[in-house]
């Protein structure tokens, strides 16, 4: 991920409170930031510049970019060359302070801005649901306070500090989204955001490569709530087996979501129309949730219940629920050509593609419902079995037609295909370019795609590229 400027308003920012904060020393003093940056092509006067080592670039090579670009500080690891930077300059406007591990000093900063904040922050992770139950929260929060949240998934190492440094003094919310990849790396972010409010969203088969097996996913995934504040709230999903065990083992307060079920927050009568889900709340309130599927009721029943303990009634957190604008590649809806297109190509694990399989499903006023599928990566040793267990329950789902999309797929259509899925219903084609031009060929009015695989398949260039197909064969009918 690239990081960018935080956009914070950070005045405490005195090379003596960076360096204690990071612990590191002054090598060189100079005045006070008003905020932090890790992109040198992104400085303002004022800021403060942390150079981070990536595994292309070193920051520290753009430290004296920086500079010219009016930072009055920069942290760093090791001796910087300055260039042509005016080295008077420099020396009176610029301070340095060197730690040990600038990474380790973002997070150090990041941590010591949110104590210094009365913002209450929101801390959210999970297998799957973390980005779209980041942004329903920071949507619903929007409309009663000032808030930040997470620009994208900003949830590793980089991206959630610089959420943290965003908080500005009218800041009242921050809403954070923690992602993982390995063991520790949440109870290192968590420990980051301290949070008021922890939600885990679900436990799920996903990067399994670094974190192992399920039991794994759990403890991991768990650390979310060791850094709740003493009077923090655990926010749960009441229907998955794991998220139980944890919520029973937690000394802290603790909610849970359920669907058809009473619990805390619940949903019942749980209805699909056109490109939208309605639920009643607690089994009395009407809601109408702008997104499709299931998975997308436990997301707004946690968001309910996150604003509702930062002080925003269910009335306006239903209300603003029903504005709420589709995620980027979430199942995203498109139209062309009177095909719709379901974008869902921003990652995928077993727990979200079954969930995308549910989703298409309620289409049942389709002409064809076809199902795009691609490879889903990190899961390790029981990646074919995993893939295959898919193809089985698309085979239980009747659908149209399964479209898998490179040799990575091959074990979802082989699971399709021996769990009764005629071959006339099943297609496999070699990589994107190939997938654009078989379903250009394929696709007709009144027909319905939905396109998910994992980021690395790059899924979203068939997307496009499809819609772009069927938009040319649009205007070429027309003589456009």
């Amino acid at each position: 991920m690239v990081a960018t400027n935080s956009g914070s308003d950070s005045s405490w920012l005195t090379p003596a409170a960076v360096s204690q904060a990071a612990s590191g020393r002054v090598v060189r003093s100079g005045p006070t930031a008003t905020r932090v940056v890790t992109d040198s092509r992104l400085v303002q006067p004022g800021d403060l510049f942390v150079a981070l080592r990536g595994e292309r670039l070193d920051a520290h090579d753009f430290v004296a970019q920086a500079l010219r670009g009016g930072a009055h500080g920069a942290v760093v690891h090791r001796d910087v060359v300055l260039g042509d930077v005016d080295r008077a300059r420099a020396a009176a406007t610029g301070f340095l302070v060197r730690v040990e591990d600038t990474g380790r000093a973002l997070l150090d900063l990041a941590r010591e801005h949110r104590r210094r904040s009365s913002a209450r922050v929101v801390g959210i992770t999970g297998s799957c649901g973390k980005t779209s139950t980041k942004d329903m929260l920071g949507h619903v929060l929007a409309r009663a306070m000032a808030t930040v949240a997470s620009p994208k998934s900003f949830n590793n190492q980089i991206g959630v500090p610089l959420t943290l440094l965003a908080i500005r003094k009218e800041t009242r919310a921050a809403v954070v989204e923690i992602g993982t990849n390995a063991p520790g790396e949440i109870r290192t972010l968590a420990g980051t955001a301290e949070p008021d409010v922890g939600i885990l969203t679900c436990v799920r088969e996903a990067h399994l490569a670094g974190l192992g097996d399920l039991e794994g996913i759990a403890r991991e995934k768990a650390n979310i709530f060791e850094s709740l504040r003493a009077d923090g709230l655990a926010i749960l999903n009441g229907d998955d087996r794991a998220c139980l065990r944890i919520a029973e083992r937690l000394g802290v307060r603790t909610v849970l979501v359920r669907v058809d079920s009473v619990a805390d927050w619940f949903a019942t009568d749980i209805g699909f129309c056109g490109l939208g889900t309605t639920f009643r709340l607690n089994g009395e309130r009407p809601v109408a949730l702008p997104r499709l599927g299931t998975h997308n009721v436990y997301n707004a029943l946690s968001c309910i219940a996150a604003s509702s303990e930062l002080g925003v009634t269910p009335a306006l957190a239903i209300e603003a629920l029903a504005s709420l604008p589709h995620s980027s590649r979430r199942l995203e809806p498109r139209e062309v050509a009177g095909v719709r297109i379901v974008d869902d190509s921003y990652n995928m694990n077993p727990a979200s593609a079954r969930a995308a399989l549910h989703t298409l499903q309620c289409f049942d006023r389709a002409d064809r419902r076809i199902l795009v599928f691609g490879e889903m990566k990190e899961l390790g040793a029981r990646s074919v079995e995993l893939h295959e267990a898919l193809g089985r329950d698309v085979a239980a789902a009747g659908l149209d037609l399964l479209v898998t999309v490179g040799p990575g797929a091959d074990p979802i259509a082989e699971g399709a295909r021996t769990a009764g899925m005629s071959d006339a219903r099943v297609a496999r084609v070699a990589d994107v370019e190939a997938g654009i031009e078989y379903l250009r060929q394929i696709v007709a009015p009144g027909d319905v795609v939905l396109c998910k695989a994992s980021r690395a398949v790059a899924l979203d260039r068939l997307v496009d590229g499809l819609a772009r197909e069927l938009g040319g064969s649009v205007a070429a009918r027309s003589g456009g």
